[in-house]
């Protein structure tokens, strides 16, 4: 009798294997990911002033004032921009750059950030900037309403999110297209980081000890390679143009890195990588 029960929870196992019931399904961690969707809830909020700001220096003519305010405001969304394939419409409309988007610059779907960030530092036109100021106020107003939906989140679009992001710093970033014109890609990179550093945190408590202590390690020493190009007390890094190539290869490495540890955690919590 104990053979034909053993044999039968045998069975059951390897169906369950089969059909991947051993893997942790994507809302397994519900209390981690409503933990990090409330802290870019809470920076989306404070990306709005900001935003609004960035079109009252528009509205001032004063150059100087305004690549301040555009500076000031990009922080927020580098960190959300983890969850981006949650709200494509809304990435789209804040972040995308002109090589993601039919046309690229001459198509009237190129908008926010980058194409107020060419009009400033590019072509000095902060009138023709205005109403492109003012779309991109409409959309963090609607991702502010898209991160108030826990439908669009779950804990395997927040490693496939974080995953992506670690990627795209060495992979792509690194060669100073996000920021082509205001050459403020440092500032990308520091605030990506942190972006995937706080949804990691509310895994920290699930995780081995070790994995915890690799990951903080990875993050801090990807913030390492950076920090001297930032001052007390100032949003802006130094121009990306004057980092040397070393220093661009060590925040290459230090980003392959963090993300290699993100894989070993996404592994040890069985969270599958949506298609």
């Amino acid at each position: 009798m104990k053979k034909i029960q053993y044999f039968a929870i045998a069975i059951l196992v390897l169906g369950l294997i089969w059909t991947g019931s051993l893997v942790a399904q994507p809302n397994t961690y519900n209390a981690q990911v409503k933990s990090g969707v409330a802290y870019f809830s809470k920076r989306a909020k404070e990306q709005l002033p900001l935003v609004e700001k960035l079109v009252s220096a528009l509205n001032s003519g004063d150059l100087e004032q305004a690549k301040t305010a555009y500076v000031n405001s990009r922080p927020p969304y580098e960190e959300i921009e983890v969850y981006a394939a949650s709200f494509e419409q809304e990435d789209t409309d804040i972040d995308a750059r002109p090589y993601a988007i039919d046309g690229g610059e001459t198509s009237p779907e190129f908008k926010g950030f980058h194409r107020i960030e060419a009009l400033i530092y590019r072509d000095g036109n902060l009138k023709a900037a205005v109403p492109y100021g003012k779309e991109l106020v409409k959309s963090i107003k609607s991702l502010i309403v898209q991160l108030n939906n826990p439908k669009n989140f779950n804990a395997a679009l927040n490693f496939k999110g974080m995953l992506s992001v670690a990627t795209e710093v060495p992979a792509k970033k690194i060669s100073s297209e996000e920021e082509t014109w205001s050459d403020q890609s440092l500032l990308i990179f520091k605030h990506n980081w942190i972006g995937i550093h706080s949804q990691f945190i509310p895994y920290k408590a699930v995780v081995s000890k070790a994995i915890a202590a690799e990951e903080e390690a990875a993050y801090q020493a990807c913030m390492k390679t950076i920090n001297s190009f930032f001052s007390s007390g100032q949003v802006a890094a130094t121009p990306y143009s004057q980092v040397p190539v070393s220093n661009r290869w060590a925040i290459s490495k230090a980003s392959y890195r963090y993300r290699d540890v993100l894989l070993k955690a996404r592994a040890a919590l069985k969270i599958p990588n949506p298609a």
